[in-house]
């Protein structure tokens, strides 16, 4: 069995280059095929487009309902920190590989400009990298952006775009992407990807406790070296309470395309996150968000192989990170 070390490092700079909201998780396994089937007919809808399918509590109108909306003001920076582990366990028959990935992004997003619609321009900045990298028990590899001697060679197109802008983005109060514009060269990335846009898109109606929507997507997959696959994914949010000025959100990503090979499967290992997202109705921004991923894929490459995933992910909203300049102060003024 080929050696996988640094297997999932593609992953993390796909991450970190376009602010992921998701996990890369594996696809649902054989249990959940009948579920697919039933949501194939709703992924065929345009990619990233958001849904309507409410609980029938939404019928009731005594209950209190509540509009999820963004807001953003000309100026105003929002910091986050992310934190992404995920620990990959290859098996042939008595042969066990185990690679271990750790990253730690601090970013943030400034609004370059908001219009009374409400629809607002974006840009998004990574502020700081720390990743960590491990095959088996071998020593690990670490990469820091704010530590000189933790550079590897290996890294340097992720130093690059450190403290840089990445992508601008239009968005409306409800966190559609309305337009997508690269800014460090290359090609800009397909919007309907679910790593593009970091936000959560609300549906167009108020919501009462208990009701969902959904949103369809699409990702493409390697299936060989030339040939790659769009499949459909299927993710349902719930509002699951309002409590203390903060909505509490519940979130499940399904496979929604019929995928009956294993090997294929598993490159979709990263793709159907579950998990929390809390939305502060005050300040309308998402101020946490945890999402994870434990899967297990049986004959993934073929007879007595076996690809088992565990990766969580949290990302909350911090106070700005102190400058490097001030950094120095403060250590100076330590010293006297």
């Amino acid at each position: 069995m080929p050696r996988t070390t640094f297997a999932l490092l593609p992953f993390i700079a796909v991450t970190l280059v376009c602010f992921s909201p998701a996990l890369r998780p594996f696809s649902a396994v054989a249990a959940e095929e009948s579920e697919k089937s039933e949501t194939a007919s709703a992924a065929n809808e345009a990619e990233g487009e958001v849904t309507e399918a409410v609980a029938e509590s939404a019928t009731d109108e005594n209950k209190e309902s509540y509009l999820l909306r963004y807001a953003f003001e000309t100026g105003n920076v929002v910091h986050f920190k992310v934190t992404d582990k995920n620990k990959t366990t290859s098996r042939k028959d008595r042969i066990r590989e185990t690679v271990s990935n750790q990253s730690d992004v601090w970013r943030h997003f400034w609004v370059v400009n908001s219009e009374e619609t409400g629809e607002a321009t974006l840009e998004l900045v990574i502020d700081r990298v720390r990743l960590t990298a491990q095959f088996d028990e071998n020593p690990p590899t670490v990469f820091d952006s704010a530590d000189k001697t933790k550079q590897p060679d290996r890294f340097a197109s992720i130093l690059k775009s450190v403290g840089k802008p990445l992508n601008r983005m239009r968005v409306n109060t409800r966190g559609e992407l309305i337009s997508l514009q690269n800014l460090q060269g290359g090609p800009t990335a397909d919007q309907s990807d679910p790593a593009v846009n970091f936000l959560v898109v609300f549906p167009e109606e108020p919501l009462a406790i208990g009701d969902t929507w959904k949103q369809s997507l699409s990702v493409e997959v390697p299936v060989t070296n030339r040939l790659k696959q769009d499949i459909k994914l299927l993710r349902t949010y719930k509002l699951k309470s309002v409590k203390d000025g903060v909505a509490e959100i519940g979130m499940t990503t399904i496979v929604a395309s019929p995928v009956r090979d294993p090997a294929v499967r598993t490159r979709l290992m990263l793709q159907t996150p579950s998990g929390t997202i809390r939305f502060d109705m005050k300040t309308k921004q998402i101020v946490h968000r945890e999402t994870g991923v434990d899967e297990v894929i049986v004959g993934a490459f073929g007879a007595g192989t076996l690809v088992e995933a565990k990766s969580t992910r949290i990302e909350e909203q911090i106070d700005a990170p102190e400058t490097e300049t001030a950094a120095e102060e403060k250590k100076l003024s330590q010293t006297r």
